[in-house]
């Protein structure tokens, strides 16, 4: 799975120092889809690191990046401590090259306060995206189509969630 990163803007970014658990269930994260005897895999890991990283980028003040919960609360600088987890992939097609791909992805987000580690903030995320499924030709291009568009779904969907989460105000000055 190959995304370009999707145009969020940076312009009203959170006043809180947030680091980004980017750990390995969010790397290895696979979906596999099978249907009249063929199976498709998807390796959202790479991807799923590379919108996590954006996103948070784009809506806090600060960021590091953790590779576990515990290294995460060990930066005693930081704020919060942003948990991004794959809940699920969902994909459905039919069987014609005119037919649509239908694909939906699931990401819950956690905000815990690092110096409690109490959960401060709880999202889940959905995201959807459509595409023609195209034929032998030209299936690859359409395939990328539908990961573009999931992708940029999840990642405005989520900016707009951290924007608009009160319990991520922080202390305003």
């Amino acid at each position: 799975v190959s995304v370009r990163p999707t145009a969020l803007t940076a312009d009203n970014k959170l006043p809180l120092h947030a680091v980004l658990v980017l750990n390995k269930k969010l790397h290895d994260y696979k979906h596999q889809y099978n249907m009249m005897g063929d199976t498709w895999v998807y390796p959202f890991g790479p991807p799923l690191q590379d919108y996590a990283r954006q996103t948070v980028s784009a809506s806090f003040r600060q960021v590091d990046e953790a590779s576990s919960s515990d290294e995460a609360f060990a930066n005693s600088s930081a704020d919060i401590v942003l948990i991004p987890r794959p809940v699920k992939a969902d994909q459905s097609m039919g069987v014609a090259a005119w037919s649509k791909i239908n694909f939906t992805l699931v990401v819950e987000w956690t905000a815990l306060d690092r110096a409690s580690k109490n959960t401060i903030w709880l999202k889940t995320i959905t995201a959807d995206a459509t595409e023609t499924e195209g034929n032998g030709f030209t299936g690859k291009k359409h395939q990328r189509i539908l990961m573009q568009k999931l992708f940029d779904d999840l990642s405005t969907k989520t900016h707009e969630a951290f924007q608009n989460a009160q319990e991520l105000r922080g202390k305003q000055p």
